[in-house]
């Protein structure tokens, strides 16, 4: 099973997270979340889940110049544990330019590693196919890296996804929406997660509207 978010974008609009849209207001996008697909990476459902395979959220937004994408996944987590890299998993960034805007058209995919010839050596991040970028984005997790116009990030950060879900069993315990806006449950924990910032005009392709999403996948097998 394959696990991914997904947002779609016009080409002007103010920055937002899931959903978005560049130019002519919100869509609805289907869209993951945290523990999905439950069969593979929620631990009611699996003894032992795929933490570092799933995919939490996917965030896109934009200036008149850049566009950044980050992707969060392996959480969240409590702040004592480390950064959930996986040498055995591939993360793809798909890009649509065009229709019929459910093919990719432009995939960067993200792979962490290890330093070779060193016993435990530290992370680095590979980051293949950017647009306008020659070879590859390679270098350490935990700092930004740039390369012919882009930024790059992987690292362990403060979880931003927002949500009361002691609102949400009250609610439907109860029937009244019990929200607050002062209570989240992610604000305490934290999660991995890789960012990229690139000209929008390598992604553009006229007026046309992108799209976006991400997935993982472990070799042997799909998540």
């Amino acid at each position: 099973m394959r696990n991914f978010v997904f947002v779609s974008m016009l080409a002007l609009a103010a920055a937002v997270a899931v959903p978005v849209a560049f130019l002519s207001g919100e869509k609805p996008a289907p869209a993951a979340d945290h523990l999905d697909p439950p069969a593979r990476t929620n631990p009611n459902n699996d003894s032992t889940p795929d933490f570092p395979a799933d995919i939490a959220d996917l965030y896109v937004t934009h200036d008149d110049q850049m566009v950044t994408m980050i992707v969060t996944f392996g959480g969240p987590a409590a702040t004592s544990l480390p950064a959930m890299y996986d040498a055995d998993l591939l993360f793809t960034i798909s890009v649509s330019n065009q229709a019929p805007r459910t093919t990719t058209d432009i995939p960067i995919v993200f792979q962490f590693g290890r330093e070779t010839g060193v016993a435990d050596g530290p992370w680095g991040v590979r980051v293949r196919g950017v647009p306008g970028v020659e070879g590859d984005i390679v270098g350490s997790v935990e700092r930004i890296i740039e390369k012919d116009g882009v930024r790059v990030f992987a690292g362990l950060t403060d979880d931003p996804f927002f949500f009361d879900s002691q609102g949400l069993t009250e609610t439907r315990q109860t029937g009244t929406l019990s929200f607050r806006n002062n209570r989240d449950f992610f604000g305490a924990q934290n999660i991995t997660a890789f960012a990229i910032q690139i000209p929008r005009d390598r992604l553009e392709n006229g007026t046309n509207e992108l799209d976006f999403w991400t997935f993982s996948d472990r070799r042997g097998g799909q998540i």
